[in-house]
């Protein structure tokens, strides 16, 4: 079931409540973690326990839903990034309102990033009510919040005051390792930097001036509010790439799994993300980011693994003939997910 809906607090439990009724009423999609056990029922190298191992496994990961709150001041970016992440949708907002938009197992609540102005008060006194409601298990519903800045614009030190005084606050103790703060539109900054002469999707000035913007704004998160986070900067359109493709996308998902509970990262792959090679190719060089989702995904599924358990660069190969065929089954999902084929 899809849909967009605008949060009412008071409503809000009734909602939660309406969801789960439709959800189990309804005729389930075929999700990823399906896909997955059903290679791993067709696999002729694999002992029977073993498989019904991965099956309670992929069972209880195909039971855990995801909330992500993302949040953003207006025209920085944080529509295309939805879009780029979660397939294209009409993702306009109203200033001081909170929207909820409802995909397999995936809940994604989107509203500006709040100021002190008059007209913030309600949107704040939603977000605070959104941010301190907890699951079934006295945790928080809110699995992770997005917030997105303007690379190129000049009051990023505004947005960072606004997050500190406002959502953090909010978040209290339950912040770090919640949080994920996010420079869209980078190419952007290339383009201010290099002006006509940009060749390189991310010329080397451009990115050590984003590597600093990023690293400023870390130390000072962590100094004035003992937030652990890793800013990262990424372009969700082609924009003024020269390339004409966005930037980072691959690196943006691995950082998202990664800062997610392990329990749930895979729930990301219970929607179509298949944009094909071009959507995804570009990145910085600093890691291998489909290995390392690759090897999130493996460790997720088989208990006791650690990062993908590579031998030879295969993954899941130093486990054996088990761990090589989950891992080959794990690397063809994802890839065929991300209609990657290089």
């Amino acid at each position: 079931m899809q849909g967009n809906h605008y949060v009412d607090t008071q409503l809000f439990k009734k909602l939660s409540a309406l969801k789960d009724e439709n959800a189990n009423s309804s005729v389930p999609d075929y999700t990823f973690f399906d896909r997955v056990l059903s290679q791993v029922e067709n696999s002729v190298e694999m002992e029977h326990g073993y498989k019904a191992r991965l099956k309670r496994r992929l069972q209880v990961l195909a039971d855990e839903s995801l909330n992500v709150l993302v949040l953003g001041s207006p025209q920085t970016g944080k529509s295309a990034m939805l879009s780029a992440m979660f397939g294209e949708r009409d993702w306009s907002r109203s200033a001081n309102e909170i929207q909820r938009t409802e995909l397999n197992r995936v809940t994604l609540w989107e509203a500006n990033l709040p100021d002190y102005s008059p007209e913030s008060k309600p949107l704040i006194q939603e977000l605070s009510a959104l941010l301190s409601e907890t699951d079934d298990h006295s945790k928080p519903l809110i699995d992770l919040v997005m917030v997105v800045f303007d690379a190129s614009s000049s009051n990023i030190d505004d947005s960072y005051l606004d997050i500190c005084r406002t959502i953090i606050s909010m978040m209290g103790r339950n912040a770090d390792g919640r949080l994920m703060v996010l420079f869209s539109k980078c190419d952007k900054v290339a383009h201010a930097i290099r002006g006509e002469y940009v060749k390189d999707v991310m010329p080397m000035d451009a990115e050590i001036w984003l590597d600093c913007t990023a690293a400023t704004l870390r130390y000072r998160l962590i100094d004035n509010a003992g937030v652990q986070t890793r800013p990262l900067a990424f372009s969700a359109e082609a924009g003024e790439s020269p390339s004409g493709r966005p930037f980072n996308l691959l690196k943006l998902l691995a950082r998202t799994m990664e800062t997610l509970p392990e329990d749930k990262s895979l729930t990301l792959f219970n929607h179509v993300l298949s944009r094909g090679d071009d959507h995804w190719r570009e990145h910085d060089d600093n890691l291998l980011y489909l290995q390392l989702i690759e090897n999130a995904c493996f460790d997720a599924i088989h208990l006791g693994a650690h990062d993908g358990d590579r031998f030879g660069g295969q993954l899941g190969a130093f486990l054996g003939r088990h761990g090589r065929a989950l891992g080959n089954i794990v690397s063809d999902e994802i890839r065929g997910q991300l209609g990657i084929s290089i």
